[in-house]
């Protein structure tokens, strides 16, 4: 589909109102581009932690939609980001994903760039040029703005951008909160990457999906890696291919979900804290049970225990880790995922925490290798010619859910629903329509009901 076909047809392919997803926009190539441009073109981006360079001279390599971008500690303390690709004929000046170092130089023709992105030094600059080349006219191209919250540095291309924490909002940054309280918080070296054969938007969508673990995780049921449920199963249930009934157990949390959702597409969705204890049978929470990170939190956030989620692509765990999605292809999704530990945990704490980040998720991830399964399956058949003509549904709790507004959240009480996901399409098909943000910002501000 061209560029002003694709925005023609918005309305038709989401409609928040019907709880229906047209199946073309996880593999329609135009549509892609357009979310290249419109989305990752313009949104604040996560790109690292800060506890990642700490020193002058650190850097991490880090994705924005399909660009690579530098991300630098300067030598006043600051922080920097640029496109890793030479000013000069294009080549990357950097092909390591993150380290130390005093400058950049291009490995094609020698061009070197500061830890500032000045262009600092020109093979035969006198021979060749004549001294004619204004070095302050070719630095690597910086990123429009960069801004740290609480440790996490994000940037956007888009000069005109809102600052972040205004783009956050108060889901975005209660969010971060959830990570950012549970210690003195730094990033275990070494981000684990994989890749997925799968449109990013079905990684975002699973975010939010506490349908599915019961059928999709069973085998992490089996081996314990989830709490066994109580012999309680859910009614109209699954059969095998032989006819028999399986029983799909049914969980505490399944009544008791709290979603948030948020102005540009923020969403925090999953069981509310208190049934996830009981449903589990241990305090996986027991980190924010003192006044402190209770008031720090607020009266609703200090009961989340669901998915946080920054618009388009960044998903905090309940487990304490992040991960970014990053969109490579339509059919082609890069899993990124930063573990995080608290400096003054003890080494056998560490090492338990490590394990779990290790075992759930990740390439080695029972989880999330299941889910990666589904996710490809499900970008694979809209690519049928008749498969693709089948709507994606999205109907549970469709109409049966009050917003509440307060301090500054909508908040939406409610057993397992599929709200979160709505609220991620339905934005998602705003920012393609690239409107103004401020314009963005009015036609993302949640509903009374959903």
């Amino acid at each position: 589909m061209a560029e002003t076909s694709v925005v023609d047809q918005l309305d038709s392919l989401v409609s928040l109102e019907r709880g229906e997803i047209d199946r073309r926009i996880f593999s329609d190539q135009e549509i892609f581009n357009l979310e290249m441009k419109h989305i990752f073109g313009r949104a604040w981006l996560f790109l690292c932690h800060e506890s990642q360079i700490p020193k002058r001279g650190d850097f991490f390599e880090a994705p924005m939609g399909t660009d690579n971008v530098l991300v630098v500690r300067q030598k006043d303390g600051g922080i920097k980001a640029f496109l890793n690709t030479c000013s000069h004929r294009g080549n990357a000046v950097c092909r390591a994903e993150e380290g130390n170092v005093r400058n950049f130089m291009c490995t094609y023709h020698g061009w070197t760039f500061g830890l500032d992105g000045e262009l600092v030094g020109v093979p035969g600059s006198s021979l060749f040029y004549k001294d004619k080349l204004d070095r302050s006219k070719y630095p690597l191209r910086k990123v429009a703005q960069l801004e740290s919250y609480r440790g996490f540095v994000f940037a956007t291309f888009d000069e005109t951008a809102p600052p972040l924490p205004e783009y956050l909002g108060a889901t975005g940054r209660l969010g971060l909160d959830l990570l950012a309280e549970r210690g003195d918080m730094e990033v275990i070296p070494g981000i684990q990457k994989f890749t997925v054969k799968t449109n990013w938007k079905f990684t975002v969508d699973n975010v939010f999906d506490y349908y599915h673990p019961q059928i999709t995780h069973m085998s992490a049921f089996a081996l314990g890696l989830i709490p066994a449920p109580p012999d309680n199963y859910m009614e109209g249930g699954a059969k095998s291919e032989t006819g028999a009934n399986l029983e799909v157990p049914f969980l505490p949390t399944d009544l008791h979900n709290v979603v948030m959702v948020g102005e540009y597409g923020h969403a925090i969705s999953g069981p509310d804290q208190d049934a996830l204890e009981v449903s589990t049978g241990v305090e996986p929470f027991a980190w924010r049970h003192n006044d402190e990170t209770q008031a720090r939190l607020g009266r609703h956030g200090s009961r989340v225990a669901g998915h946080p989620h920054i618009f388009p692509t960044t998903w905090v765990t309940a487990g304490g880790q992040l991960s970014l999605r990053v969109p490579r292809e339509p059919g082609v999704t890069e899993i990124w995922w930063f573990s995080f530990r608290d400096k003054n945990a003890s080494p056998e704490e560490n090492a338990a925490l490590l394990s779990s980040h290790i075992h759930f998720f990740g390439p080695a991830g029972l989880l999330e290798q299941e889910d990666g399964e589904n996710w490809a399956q499900s970008t694979l058949q809209t690519k049928g010619l008749r498969s693709r003509e089948v709507p994606q549904l999205l109907k549970m709790g469709l109409g049966t859910s009050e917003v509440v507004k307060d301090d500054g959240l909508a908040i939406i009480d409610a057993p397992i629903n599929e709200h979160a996901q709505l609220w991620t399409y339905h934005s998602w098909r705003e920012w393609l329509r690239n409107p103004t943000w401020e314009e963005l910002r009015e036609r993302t501000v949640p509903h009374d009901r959903f």
